[in-house]
């Protein structure tokens, strides 16, 4: 019985031995698939690294510029505003000084009418002004 329980037992060593050798066999062959590529990305990683320093570089330099006008079209906002501003306020005051023509010219064209009318009338000094305008 003991030869029949070490046979038993050789042969699950035996299959635990050559399931080892299987997992053992498809991690080298993972390891060899594995190398050339581990050796290409070692090269190519530095030269994508420098590269991208590269671009960041030139990125940063657009950058800059970009803030820099950017700024400068912030000073023109500004100034623009300013100006705007300052041409409402000229705006308002011409507004109001044709408001002030425009009486004017009413009460001149007024004094126009009043005149032209009392033109064939006689004109006494000493007459009331209420009887000019009969």
């Amino acid at each position: 019985m003991d030869i029949k329980k070490l046979q038993v037992d050789l042969a699950a060593t035996v299959r635990g031995n050559n399931i080892l050798k299987y997992e053992v066999q498809n991690t080298l062959d993972a390891l060899y698939y594995a190398t050339p590529k581990l050796k290409y990305l070692e090269i190519q990683i530095p030269n994508d690294l420098k590269e991208c320093m590269k671009e960041l570089g030139v990125v940063k330099a657009i950058l800059t510029k970009v803030f820099q006008e950017r700024d400068f079209m912030w000073e023109e906002v500004k100034s623009y505003s300013e100006m705007n501003m300052l041409l409402n306020y000229e705006i308002n005051m011409l507004k109001r000084k044709v408001d002030t023509l425009n009486e004017d010219f009413l009460m001149k064209e007024g004094q126009i009418t009043i005149l032209k009318d009392s033109i064939g009338k006689p004109f006494d000094v000493l007459e009331s002004p209420d009887s000019l305008l009969e």
